[in-house]
Parts: structure tokens; C-alpha cells; sequence
């Protein structure tokens, strides 16, 4: 290959990768993300939700599979995003109890229990038997 095919190959490759990327501002750019006064000054970006669903799909799947351990990390990823999940928090506690710590477990889920009881939601929807 002459120099200067290679030099217009790179120079395409060059182009090409500046059109089709995000410029590295945005990555740092906290205009579009929404406070929230969660400790630490934790930045809301508008797909939290996505990651709370996917981190749920991933511990739902972790749990049914019986890895528990892994299950209690995406668990806690959820509640770290949405500290009010009474659900989320029921779900850490059986988690908990499967990886053979039963206080800890049981007491996570007496206060899901209540906190879900303070807003009227039904936590144990899609946990039928526990």
C-alpha cells in the first residue's frame, strides 16, 4: 500500500468515527441529568428506570436460578435507585434468607412488609408461597 492510500484511509476512518460518535462533553454534561437529594449528590439520568428494570429482570432471573449472592447485588442496585421499592427491599430480605442469612433476611422483609402497608401497595404480587 502507497503513503497516500494509506494516508486517505486513515483520514476516512478519522471522519467517519467523528461523525458517528457522541462527543465527549456530553458524557461529563450534567445539564440534562436531574438532581435529586439522594446522599451523596447522586444525578438522576432520565434511564434510571430502564436500569431499575433491568437490574430487576436481573436479579428475578437470579434468584429463580438460585444464585442468591448475585441476586442480592442487583437487589441492592435497585434500592440504591429507588429506596422506597418495598417490593425490591422484600425481595433482598428473601434473597438474603436463600444465601442462608435468615435474621437479615427476615428483617428486611418485615420492613418491606411495612413499608409497604404505609402505601397501601400490595408488595407480594409475584412472590406466591412466601
Amino acid at each position: 500500500m502507497k503513503p497516500f492510500q494509506l494516508l486517505v484511509n486513515v483520514c476516512c476512518i478519522v471522519l467517519l468515527t467523528a461523525v458517528y460518535s457522541e462527543p465527549g462533553a456530553c458524557y461529563f454534561d450534567k445539564k440534562g441529568a436531574a438532581a435529586v437529594n439522594y446522599p451523596l449528590s447522586i444525578y438522576v439520568v432520565k434511564d434510571t428506570v430502564k436500569t431499575v428494570n433491568r437490574c430487576e429482570r436481573q436479579a428475578h432471573d437470579f434468584y429463580g436460578r438460585g444464585l442468591f449472592k448475585k441476586a442480592i447485588i442487583q437487589w441492592k442496585k435497585v434500592l440504591h435507585l429507588q429506596p422506597d421499592n418495598a417490593f425490591a427491599m422484600f425481595m433482598l430480605g428473601k434473597s438474603y434468607m436463600g444465601a442462608g442469612e435468615k435474621e437479615k433476611g427476615e428483617y428486611l422483609c418485615d420492613q418491606a412488609i411495612a413499608i409497604g402497608e404505609q402505601s397501601d401497595k400490595n408488595i407480594c404480587h409475584s412472590v406466591e408461597g412466601f
